[in-house]
């Protein structure tokens, strides 16, 4: 069950959102604002973009080493932010005890941001870096080449992103158009707090009322009234790209819940779903749902199938095959809408909180049956525009949101003749039986590449839906390199179940393989326009795991270079995993110090703790637009030989301080008993000792000096060049 949401408005005006969440481990909070780039000033395109990133450079009462993003870093905290068309939100996630640390350093932020101009120049730095890097990434692309097939509002076509040109030269005036920013909407009318975790509805109740009344009272300046989605004509869009083929459907609709119970609809697996057909008849292999733009009012809502082939054909069996499954979900009981709309509140359960909140509020709500029958009247095909993307496309260049596109606006032959009119299985909730008594969970796995693990998904698909249709669940994953199968429900059912799964792993049906050579073709197709730094993390497992030397290359696109170098355990001890935990904490903040703030290197820029592959180890990532890789590769070098001195500046109590956090960390549990049996298993097949309290009493900053000893020369290592494309994923020897 989801918990409630307890609303209330505070004297100032705020409008606060209450989840008491009793089975959480970690707490979130959530500031929504109802502004966003469609509301930026014309003469500074970016300029929400911008506000977004800047405001965490420091505020009155916290700022420097005390600010939200170097706190958050220090505490293990998770936190980040997002701007799109009409809304804005800032977020973090954190254990309950640090939450109300975290919750002051956040509203203050919004409330008094110092908006610097050594903050302001770093910040336009950064996001010409982001929008170099986005602009060789497919998926961002597709939701710009879509904007051509509406005509309002207009904004849908003006540029957002933000890049040095766009901010211009005089930051003066840049700095003094984000204070209007501020004045003009961060009033408590326009915004609205989450706060969601353990704590009681009176203690989250009181925490907002302490801080959430800092806000300015009243509705400020309200943003202006939004044009509703309109079509334009062209509602046949192609666009080249070197990426797997693609088609997408959207439509103009009006948000609400049936939008999630329609996602979870369009995603089933199970045998005589739109999936298993379209698979059966090898049109599409994949389907996602997505919201590019949504306003109060309105949204579009995309659904994108990852097609077989480029076939012509191909398209228009996919799109009358979808057609067909429009038609027959119109008739869908009332029975059938309850028991998906169950699935898709069960799957959304098991989201951490701080997920949970995103979701709520910039995403797809928790699924509900309002909103359906004026949903299915507004998927309608003449409201539909397609959208296909493939390699081959022949397109003229054309403008769209501030980038330059291949795209043609070429119809093609939407309905074919060699697709008969399918009849689709949809399920109904399992009969209730007595309560289950001996319901259980299994956990089960292997080392697998990646070409082996999209077989096993392709094997595993139908029988995973087929068992959350029956009220139990089969789940597998791919993770630190391993294939997990996970199995809750009766003990009868999970073995029968396991030896089922097991038989269709051990000998793939020629279905399967066909379809898993495509999804490990497809995965390839993603790595390789993916942003750079996800492409080297995608493939640290298998380097981490089969490496035969120190330095390993791989190719991307765009023009950035990018640079891993995972660094295990020096001994797989707990004191050893402990102090590895605790240096990873202290070394965090200050590598974003100087590399992110002080060098400005790029957008990535991160120090953690990191387990993969059956080791743990601190894991240095770096991509830039200015710097390449042997240079990077040396800005870590020098990092880590000035370790010693930066432990040697921990106070007692800091050091103190960090040992009852991990302390504290240790009686952490996910809530998610799925999530926790996986983690459990993880940490059993590494080998990965426990850490207890005595690990942890007995820890010496000598221990966190043994943890991270330079290995021999590795930074040095060269393949030659210093060619911007090349990417390096770097992995020093392990020591024994």
């Amino acid at each position: 069950m989801l918990p409630a949401v307890h609303t209330l408005t505070l004297a100032s005006g705020l409008r606060v959102n209450i989840l008491h969440d009793p089975q959480a481990s970690r707490a979130a909070a959530l500031v929504h604002l109802n502004a966003g780039s469609h509301h930026e000033p014309p003469e500074f395109p970016g300029l929400a973009h911008l506000f977004e990133h800047v405001v965490f450079a420091g505020s009155r009462r916290f700022q420097g080493g005390d600010r939200l993003m170097m706190w958050a870093q220090a505490e293990g905290a998770q936190l980040n932010a997002t701007t799109h068309a009409t809304s804005t939100a800032w977020f973090f996630e954190i254990i309950p005890a640090k939450f109300e640390e975290g919750l002051a350093r956040l509203m203050d932020m919004l409330v008094q941001p110092l908006l610097s101009t050594d903050a302001v120049q770093q910040e336009v730095a950064v996001i010409d870096a982001e929008y170099r890097m986005l602009s060789a990434h497919a998926d961002p692309l597709c939701d710009v080449a879509l904007s051509l097939a509406f005509a309002a509002p207009a904004q849908l076509h003006d540029f957002h992103i933000g890049h040095r040109t766009a901010f211009g030269e005089d930051i003066s005036a840049l700095q003094q158009a984000l204070r209007h920013y501020h004045q003009r909407f961060f009033t408590a009318g326009l915004l609205t707090l989450w706060l969601q975790g353990p704590q009681s509805v009176a203690e989250l109740t009181a925490l907002a009322e302490h801080y959430g009344n800092a806000f300015a009272a009243g509705k400020g300046s309200p943003p202006a009234h939004t044009q509703p989605l309109a079509l334009s004509r062209e509602r046949y869009l192609q666009l080249r790209l070197e990426s797997s083929p693609r088609l997408r459907f959207s439509f103009p609709v009006t948000p609400c819940p049936a939008l999630t119970l329609l996602r979870q609809l369009l995603t089933d697996e199970a045998p005589g779903s739109l999936l298993e057909q379209l698979r059966t008849q090898a049109l599409a292999d994949s389907v996602r749902v997505s919201l590019p733009y949504a306003s109060a009012g309105d949204a579009i809502l995309s659904i994108e199938f990852m097609t077989c082939a480029t076939a012509p054909t191909l398209r228009a069996g996919v799109e009358t095959l979808f057609c067909h499954w429009l038609q027959q979900i119109r008739d869908l009981s009332a029975g059938h809408l309850q028991h998906y709309t169950a699935l898709a509140r069960r799957d959304f359960s098991r989201l951490t909180p701080l997920d949970q909140l995103r979701v709520r509020t910039l995403d797809f709500a928790p699924a509900a049956q309002n909103g359906w029958q004026r949903l299915l009247s507004e998927l309608k095909p003449e409201n539909m525009t397609r959208l296909w993307i493939a390699p081959d496309v022949h397109g003229h260049n054309a403008p769209a949101q501030g980038f330059t596109l291949p795209v043609s606006l070429t119809e093609w032959q939407s309905k074919s003749d060699s697709v008969t009119k399918s009849t689709f299985m949809f399920y109904l909730s399992p009969a209730v039986t007595a309560h289950k008594t001996d319901e259980s969970i299994h956990t089960t796995g292997a080392p697998l590449t990646l070409f082996q693990a999209c077989i096993a998904r392709a094997s595993l698909r139908a029988l995973c839906a087929q068992s959350a249709h029956e009220g139990n669940s089969l789940v597998f994953t791919h993770v630190q390199g391993n294939g997990l199968l996970q199995l809750s429900g009766p003990q009868a059912w999970a073995t029968h179940t396991l030896a089922t799964a097991l038989a269709l792993l051990r000998a793939p049906s020629p279905t399967a393989l066909a379809q898993g050579k495509r999804l490990y073709e497809q995965e390839q197709h993603q790595r390789n326009s993916d942003i750079a730094i996800r492409t080297l993390l995608a493939t640290l497992p298998e380097v981490v795991s089969g490496s035969s030397g120190n330095v390993h290359e791989l190719p991307a696109a765009g023009d950035d270079a990018a640079v891993l170098m995972f660094c295990p355990l020096v001994e797989n001890t707990a004191e050893c995993l402990a102090a590895t935990q605790v240096l990873a904490s202290f070394l965090e903040p200050k590598f974003f110090q100087r590399l992110r703030v002080e060098k400005n290197v790029g957008y990535v820029v991160s120090c953690r703790f990191h387990q993969t592959a059956r080791q743990s180890g601190i894991l240095f990532a770096l991509q830039s637009p200015v710097y390449d890789a042997e240079t990077l590769l040396g800005l870590i070098g020098d990092f880590i030989a000035d370790i010693p001195a930066l432990v040697a500046e921990i106070s007692a109590e800091a050091l103190e301080e960090k040992y009852g956090a991990l302390r504290e960390s240790l009686s952490v549990k996910p809530a998610d008993r799925l999530e926790a049996a996986r983690q459990q298993w993880l940490r059993e097949f590494a080998y990965a000792p426990e850490i207890n309290e005595a690990s942890v009493a007995t820890m010496t900053t000598e221990q966190l000096l043994a943890c991270v000893r330079e290995p021999d020369n590795p930074l040095r290592a060269s393949a030659g060049g210093g060619v911007k494309t090349l990417l390096r994923l770097h992995y020093p020897r392990r020591r024994s």
